[in-house]
This record gives structure tokens, C-alpha cells and sequence, in this order.
């Protein structure tokens, strides 16, 4: 008893296992839109915004700068100005000798300085302002990848639907030359029937298996593509060969402004607005800033004050001997920097300009996409209804033709003939329904909607 019971779980393990890990086209998309590479790099962007953001905001506060050093240097002065060549040059004070004295001292320096921007004619808010609208466009970067993988991948699921109906279809047509074949070589070797007959059936059946071989094939590149754009592996995904060739969806046509709604629109609309506010921004960059100043600092050195004796004690040297403060206002103002700051602001014009133009261009491509998949659906909904009349006649012209072969009254090529039409048929059948669903999805392409298909769908 026990061994069958672990021989029954055994058998049914492989089963539960697939069950668990087998996707429907719903949990498939939902899976794509939470682990897809693409998507988490958008989501990462969004978090990286975020904390850009954030960082612009700290903007608001004052400078608190601590500057503490110890040095050991000699003490040569020369009266004279000089340049500090960008901190290269050291600042000696004091110190005026004849000569040079090349003994070292011990010194001291320390500062404390609050340097706060108050009043920067709105910079510091219009950079606040780029960064929130920066966080608003990863945002709908990361909603336009979300929507665009989805529409990909439900595209290539369609598609791996179809193809693996068409391999059942070549299949069926397969049995049927593979049967007719048999009873002509019967008939053959009885010396019922001519020998050509049955050189020209065993034709057919090879035909038959090369077409199924291409549908296969078919199945595996589609298998290939599907599972590069969802990043799961084929074999877990569950494929629907019964609603997407069977079901007829509800196809409600949307008026053609809500491609307005488009997540690539609203990506690029998100985009201009984020030009605009960085051309702001370029443009209060060459207005003035008034800092309020607030220094602080004390200073040790190895020269007496008094009698300016050397020691080279440090700790002579490193305590402080004096202090000072200083409070001030400051205006900077670059007034140079007016003529590039002019040009780059004209510069980012063009590039809201052209975006705009963008804009335009992306508007007429999804109103055309809307336009055809509204004519789509309506040739394919009349496809639905043509290709079954059509399947019947084939069958029924295959039947009689296979029985008047039988009989004598006809030839192999109408056999073969029928053969042809009768999977044609078969293929558009298939085909039709399949037609109905992918104009339905290039509508919810169009409209940004994935939702009117996805609601079609068997939950």
C-alpha cells in the first residue's frame, strides 16, 4: 500500500509542479510588468529621480562650511601681489626678512563659515521645480515601458496561439494524405489503380509533412520570441488554443481623442514640460545672487606675537593665539556669463519646439493605428463569418471528391485538389477568429488602453 501511494505522488508531482509554475496570459503580463529587465531599470530611474529630487530641495539651505588644518612650514615673506593660480600658490603672511630662514614652525588654522543664498530670484525654486517634473517623466518612462512590453509580448502570445492551431491543422491534413495514400497503395498493389497514382499520393503526404514541419518550426521561433519578451521560459507559459480561436470579443470603438491617453503621449507631453522648466532654469542662471555671510575663524602659530621668536614646538605652535569673525552681504553677479546664458536659452527653445513637433508626429501615427485597427476588426469580423461557410464547402467538396475517386468516376488531382482547398480553409478558419483579437489589440495599442482586451479574457 505504501508503495503505491508513493508511486501515485511521484506520478502526479510533475503535474502539481507545472500547475504552480504554468502562467495564463493575465498572470503572464502581470509577471512581465513586475520582473522584466527593461521595466525594473525604468523603476530604478524612478527611485534615482526621487533621490535627485531631494537633493535639489537641500538647496534651500545655508552653506556650513568647517575648514581645520595643522601645517609645519617656513615663514618667508616678500612684499608683492600675486596670483594663487587656482589654490597651486601658498599664502605666506608675515615673515619680512633680509634673508631666508629655512626653520620650520608649527601652525594652526581653523574656520567656521555660513554662506546662505537668500535671496536667489526663484533659482533654487526652479531647479526644485526640473527635478519634480524629472520624477513626473520617469515616471511615465517606467508606465510607457510597462504598457509597450505588454502590447509586445500579448502580440507574440496571439501569435504562438495561432501558430500552434496551424500545427494541429497540418496535422489533420497530414492523417488525411497519409490515409488516402494507404488505400491507393492497396489499390496499387491489387493492380486496381495505376502505379502513378500511387507515386503521386506518396508526393502528397511528403508535401504534407513539410508543411507540418514548417508549422512546427513556426511554433518554436514564435516559442523563441515569446519567452525574449516576457524573459520566462516558454514552457511555463500557458497557451490558449481555445479562446483566441474560438471567441468572438466585444470590440467597442472608442472615439479617436483618447489616444491622447496614450502612455507614449503622456511620456512625451512629460517630457516637453520637463524642457520647459530646464529652459527656466537656464534662463534665472544669469540673474545675481545676494549671500549672507557669517565667518568665524582662529589661528596658531609658531612665531611669537610679541617678540617674534621662532620655537619648533608643535605644541607652541598649534594652539590659537587669535580670533575673528566676520558678517557680511555679498552680491555676485556674472554679468559675462549673460551672452552664453542667452544662447543656451534660445537653444533649449528649439528643443521644446521639436518636441512638440515630435508630439504632432506621434499624435498621426497612433491616429492611423486607431483607423486601421478599426478597419481590421470590421474585415476580420466578416472574415469570421465567411471562413466557416467556406471550411464546410471544402469539406464536404473533399468528401464527395475522395468518394467519386474511390468509385472511379474522377482522378487523383481532384483528390489532391480538394486536399489543398480543404486546408486553406481549415488555416483561414483558424486564422479569422485570431484576426479578431489582434485588431482588438492594435485598438488597445492605439487608445493606450490594454485593458478593453484584457477584461475579454477568462479570469
Amino acid at each position: 500500500m505504501r508503495l503505491f501511494i508513493a508511486a501515485f505522488l511521484l506520478s502526479i508531482s510533475p503535474i502539481i509542479f507545472a500547475q504552480k509554475n504554468t502562467y495564463n496570459l493575465p498572470a503572464l503580463l502581470q509577471r512581465v510588468s513586475q520582473n522584466y529587465p527593461s521595466i525594473k531599470a525604468k523603476e530604478a530611474n524612478i527611485h534615482a529621480a526621487g533621490y535627485y529630487l531631494k537633493a535639489s530641495r537641500k538647496n534651500y539651505l545655508p552653506d556650513l562650511i568647517v575648514g581645520d588644518q595643522y601645517q609645519y612650514s617656513t615663514d618667508n615673506g616678500l612684499t608683492g601681489s600675486y596670483y594663487s593660480n587656482e589654490g597651486t600658490a601658498i599664502s605666506t603672511s608675515g615673515g619680512m626678512k633680509n634673508k631666508n630662514d629655512y626653520q620650520g614652525t608649527f601652525g594652526s588654522f581653523t574656520t567656521l563659515m555660513v554662506d546662505w543664498h537668500a535671496f536667489d530670484f526663484g533659482k533654487v525654486k526652479q531647479s526644485v521645480k526640473l527635478a519634480e517634473s524629472q520624477v513626473q517623466l520617469a515616471k511615465a518612462d517606467y508606465e510607457n515601458e510597462v504598457f509597450q512590453q505588454q502590447i509586445r509580448v500579448t502580440d507574440a502570445y496571439l501569435l504562438l496561439s495561432l501558430s500552434q492551431k496551424l500545427v494541429a491543422v497540418q496535422e489533420a491534413n497530414l492523417r488525411r494524405s497519409e490515409a488516402v495514400q494507404q488505400y491507393i497503395t492497396s489499390r496499387t498493389q491489387s493492380g486496381l489503380l495505376p502505379g502513378v497514382d500511387s507515386s503521386s499520393a506518396l508526393a502528397e503526404v511528403a508535401k504534407a509533412r513539410l508543411d507540418l514541419l514548417q508549422s512546427q518550426q513556426l511554433v518554436a521561433q514564435q516559442k523563441n520570441n515569446l519567452e525574449e519578451l516576457s524573459g520566462i521560459p516558454a514552457d511555463s507559459i500557458h497557451i490558449d488554443t481555445t479562446v483566441f480561436l474560438q471567441k468572438i470579443p466585444n470590440f467597442n470603438i472608442a472615439d479617436s481623442s483618447i489616444i491622447n491617453n496614450n502612455p507614449s503621449i503622456l511620456y512625451s507631453r512629460q517630457e516637453l514640460e520637463t524642457q520647459i522648466n530646464r529652459s527656466q532654469v537656464i534662463k534665472k542662471s544669469a540673474l545675481p545672487t545676494i549671500n549672507v555671510l557669517g565667518i568665524g575663524w582662529g589661528r596658531g602659530s609658531g612665531i611669537d606675537r610679541a617678540t617674534n621668536n621662532y620655537t619648533t614646538k608643535a605644541i607652541d605652535g598649534l594652539p590659537y593665539q587669535t580670533y575673528n569673525y566676520m558678517a557680511g552681504v555679498a552680491l555676485k553677479w556674472n554679468i559675462t556669463s549673460l551672452a552664453k546664458t542667452k544662447q543656451q536659452y534660445k537653444a533649449s527653445q528649439q528643443e521644446i519646439e521639436a518636441t512638440q513637433y515630435e508630439i504632432d508626429q506621434q499624435s498621426g501615427i497612433l491616429k492611423n493605428h486607431y483607423k486601421n485597427a478599426v478597419l481590421q476588426y470590421a474585415v476580420a469580423l466578416e472574415q469570421t463569418k465567411v471562413a466557416p461557410i467556406q471550411y464546410k464547402a471544402a469539406l464536404d467538396a473533399y468528401t464527395i471528391s475522395e468518394a467519386r475517386y474511390k468509385a472511379g468516376l474522377s482522378s487523383l488531382n481532384d483528390v489532391i485538389q480538394s486536399y489543398y482547398v480543404l486546408n486553406r480553409a481549415n488555416v483561414d478558419n483558424a486564422i479569422s477568429i485570431n484576426n479578431v483579437w489582434r485588431a482588438l489589440l492594435q485598438h488597445a495599442a492605439a487608445t493606450g488602453n490594454l485593458s478593453e482586451f484584457t477584461n475579454q479574457l477568462p479570469q
